[in-house]
């Protein structure tokens, strides 16, 4: 845990002076997605996790590390929440977007909640490890890679973060 606070206050300074460098290649989302939800299994013993992709192989330019760490982020967040049920990472491509969304069947976050998260320290549940920065970073690094993070509040099945990325990264 300390290591983890030690390296989200780093990239948190990082991000905050604009010293983050970004690093662009061509993504294989079906390979980075598999990649992400191996990487979080041993998180999710008694779950069901998954991917739902479409049958296209999409190729993003984009930072892969950065996109894979705010994905791992959503996902163990909703390992921490989630006691029994399914985490599913999707994407789609919807005009010239692509949005991927982490979903489970936790505990759910209250609407009025939706942008507080987001904030350095915050956290929902004191007894849950962590230390509230993990969706602080996924904002920042979102906003650095051209997209946007947000609660979708409409479900009220548990919880669900998406992420909104151009299909091309601004220039």
């Amino acid at each position: 845990l300390l290591l983890t606070l030690v390296n989200d206050v780093l990239d948190l300074s990082k991000l905050e002076s604009g010293n983050y460098s970004i690093s662009l290649s061509n993504v294989v989302l079906p390979e980075l997605c598999q990649s992400t939800l191996a990487g979080v299994a041993h998180r999710v013993p008694k779950r069901q996790t998954g991917a739902e992709t479409t049958d296209t192989e999409i190729i993003l330019n984009t930072d892969a590390q950065r996109l894979q760490q705010i994905l791992t982020n959503l996902l163990v967040n909703a390992c921490k929440y989630t006691s029994q049920g399914s985490i599913v990472l999707a994407y789609e491509i919807a005009d010239t977007s692509i949005i991927f969304s982490v979903t489970d069947t936790g505990c759910g976050i209250d609407k009025e909640k939706g942008e507080l998260i987001f904030q350095r320290f915050e956290k929902l549940n004191s007894m849950n490890p962590g230390f509230g920065l993990g969706l602080s970073i996924c904002r920042s690094l979102t906003t650095l890679l051209g997209g946007k993070i947000y609660l979708d509040t409409q479900y009220t099945g548990g919880a669900r973060f998406v992420v909104e990325l151009p299909l091309h990264y601004p220039v």
